[in-house]
């Protein structure tokens, strides 16, 4: 794995938000297959959902550190999204450096459309089979469309026409 640096708080922060929707995702998956053949009950969330989920939340984990390390680092993955807020590159960052990090950022945006447009129909989909998993599993699995569907609308597209939107228009550079 590469390096990913010092990690602050906010950083904690990701990784447990990354470890809560990766024990989701591996939770509601491993007992939806698992429905397919038994009956959903307590002790079937507990003696399938739950190691299912403490390895669903370790890859989560290790697949954040990697996307971080990818990118260049925890601190680097940071100040992008500190210059996309502020839609200012400082003064005397060389372009070779913000272009491509900006142009990882632009480069989000249909991945972003395409979870929406994926949760969009797996919603409808999911309550009609719900006579099938029950209303548990159903409303597992609307929460986590709802869930990856939200997080694209309110997080990863808007970061990714801001950073295509500076790079479009030329970023304004500050001291």
């Amino acid at each position: 794995m590469q390096d990913v640096g010092v990690i602050d708080e906010a950083g904690r922060m990701r990784l447990l938000g990354s470890a809560v929707a990766g024990a989701a995702f591996a939770t509601v998956l491993v007992v939806l297959i698992v429905s397919s053949w038994l009956a959903v009950t307590p002790g079937l969330l507990v003696s399938v959902g739950l190691p299912s989920a403490v390895a669903g939340a370790a890859v989560a984990v290790v697949v954040q550190l990697r996307s971080w390390g990818s990118d260049g680092g925890y601190e680097r993955v940071v100040l992008v999204e500190r210059w996309i807020t502020e839609r200012e590159i400082p003064l005397g960052v060389p372009a070779e450096m913000w272009v491509p990090m900006l142009q990882a950022q632009a480069g989000r945006l249909e991945a972003g459309w395409g979870k929406v447009v994926m949760s969009v129909f797996w919603i409808p989909m999911t309550w009609s089979m719900r006579d099938q998993h029950g209303t548990l599993l159903t409303l597992l699995l609307i929460g986590l469309w709802v869930g990856l569907g939200g997080w694209s609308a309110v997080w990863v597209i808007p970061r990714a026409r801001t950073a295509r939107s500076m790079l479009r228009q030329g970023v304004a550079t500050r001291d």
